[in-house]
This record gives structure tokens, C-alpha cells and sequence, in this order.
């Protein structure tokens, strides 16, 4: 059973290896980050200092992997690069390479939207972007029920994003 928490400054050292881990590298954190690096970029948000929600995802007790969501209007920067004011957006990753391939993306995800971040924010539309090259990140969310809207330019790289009503 897969259960989330709240991330924790206890986390950011799993966090750092994780984010050192090629298969996270390869998408989501392109450079290498300190574990004081990590501190001063997940600290805000761990102290509530910045509008989003951050949380660990474990199945049976063994922590895998990393998920936050954030009201876009929230982010308007980020809103008007990916043409979408309203909703939340979602990041993750698995993290520990041992349950990368086993199917948990889809639970994890799928649970996340439904049990965590939308009722976090009482939003009904999800919106998550990725690498057009990342097949299986866009096989995951479309298993979820994410349907593809529009691709977009972030930091020079073209993302597809997804979007998912309820």
C-alpha cells in the first residue's frame, strides 16, 4: 500500500541521493546538488515559507519517492510559460532506483492527485509537464487518466503537458 507524508528537513539527505540517482538525473535534476543545496532549496518549502506541498511516497513503510503539488495561479511564471492559470501542478519522481519498473509510478501518482493534491487545494483539473522524450513519465500520467493538452518551452527544452479532469 502506498501511503504519503509530509516531507521532513530528516528527508533531505535521501533526498540528495535520490536526486544523484541517473534515472532522476536524466530528467529531473540535470546537475548534481549538495545536501546544502538541497537544504536551501527544499527548506522554504518544508517550512511553509513557499505556496506548495511536498511529500514522500512509501509503500509498506520503505520510503520510494518524492512528490509535490502547487496551485498554479500561485506560480504565475510558471502559469504563463505553460499557458494555465488555474489548477495544480504536480512534480515527482521515484527515487530509490529498487522500485523504479515495478508499475508505482501509475499508484503513486494516481493516489497523489486523488487522496492529496486536489483535495489539498479543493481544485478539480491536475496539470503535469514532461520531457517529450520521457516515454515512460507520459505513458504513467496517461495510465492515470492525464490526456495531453499542449507542449510548451521551459528553460530552453520542450515539455508536454497533460491534463487531467475530475
Amino acid at each position: 500500500m502506498i501511503t504519503f507524508r509530509t516531507l521532513a528537513a530528516a528527508d533531505f539527505s535521501m533526498l540528495t541521493d535520490w536526486l544523484a540517482e541517473p534515472h532522476v538525473r536524466r530528467f529531473v535534476q540535470k546537475t548534481p546538488m549538495s545536501l546544502e543545496e538541497v537544504t536551501a532549496k527544499y527548506g522554504p518549502r518544508v517550512r511553509g515559507e513557499q505556496p506548495l506541498i511536498c511529500h514522500i511516497a512509501s509503500l509498506d513503510g520503505a520510503p520510494f519517492g518524492y512528490l509535490q503539488a502547487y496551485r498554479n495561479r500561485d506560480w504565475a511564471d510558471y502559469a504563463q510559460i505553460m499557458g494555465h492559470a488555474d489548477g495544480v501542478s504536480l512534480d515527482l519522481h521515484i527515487g530509490d532506483p529498487a522500485f523504479v519498473g515495478r508499475g508505482l509510478g501509475r499508484a503513486m501518482l494516481g493516489g497523489y492527485v486523488g487522496e492529496v493534491a486536489l483535495p489539498h487545494y479543493a481544485e478539480r483539473r491536475a496539470y503535469i509537464a514532461h520531457d517529450l522524450d520521457n516515454a515512460a513519465a507520459l505513458a504513467c500520467s496517461r495510465s492515470v487518466g492525464f490526456k495531453p493538452l499542449a507542449q510548451f518551452l521551459e528553460d530552453g527544452e520542450v515539455k508536454q503537458l497533460l491534463r487531467l479532469e475530475l
